[in-house]
């Protein structure tokens, strides 16, 4: 199970190398465990009748455990944003804009417990949220109108890869989302496995530029 899967991977954060950081009552399964249950309490419908998950959380810790956590708190921070992403897809809820966990800490706060504030934000720019995950696990977040990829070096998103075109392709943003077109390349593009010359994303489309594979998240 894909829940289950980020919860090992919160889990293998705390045994691996940064175990002696985790001295401390609060463990980041509980934040993410936590921030699952913020969900079901404020998820809600939007305009066109679509469930919608809160994209934007505040989890707040002791000034202790947040200093415990300090190396590690970006490799937690994108773990829970993924477990939201996942649980969320899931459940079939969408979101206003780009997931964000923000960790902060309160000095008022007694070692070993948590606030979580959970919001609904548009991303600042207007854009719906959606990202590119490279296999490396980067996320490109896809923040202009039009997107070009390929193995030009002025590409928006270039890819030194001998199995895309110097045009490879574009994603288009429109009004249903973004539109992936093929610009024409030697090898094709391909969205989970089929050929396409157009495709309106879906959250999780597995995307093939050639030999190079990307997935898309509508978060």
């Amino acid at each position: 199970m894909v829940i289950k899967k980020v919860e090992n991977k919160l889990e293998r954060i705390i045994e691996g190398t940064f175990a002696r950081l985790f001295s401390s009552a609060i463990k980041p399964v509980e934040m993410s465990r936590r921030i699952v249950r913020e969900i079901e309490r404020h998820r809600s419908i939007g305009v066109n009748g679509e469930n919608l998950a809160p994209n934007d959380f505040d989890v707040v810790i002791s000034q202790d455990d947040f200093d415990n956590f300090a190396d590690a708190s970006e490799s937690i921070r994108r773990e829970l944003e993924e477990r939201i992403r996942d649980y969320s897809y899931q459940e079939a809820y969408g979101f206003l804009g780009s997931v964000n966990v923000n960790l902060n800490a309160d000095r008022n706060l007694r070692n070993g417990t948590l606030k979580i504030d959970a919001r609904f934000k548009q991303n600042e720019n207007g854009y719906p949220p959606g990202a590119l995950v490279l296999p490396d696990g980067q996320r490109i977040v896809l923040a202009e109108a039009t997107i070009s990829i390929g193995r030009l070096q002025e590409s928006t998103i270039f890819i030194d890869d001998p199995s895309i075109s110097r045009n490879q392709a574009k994603i288009d943003m429109g009004e249903n989302g973004y539109l992936l077109s093929d610009l024409g390349s030697t090898n094709g593009t391909s969205v989970n496995g089929f050929p396409i010359s157009q495709h309106w994303l879906v959250d999780h489309d597995q995307i093939e530029f050639g030999q190079y594979s990307v997935r898309f998240e509508a978060s």
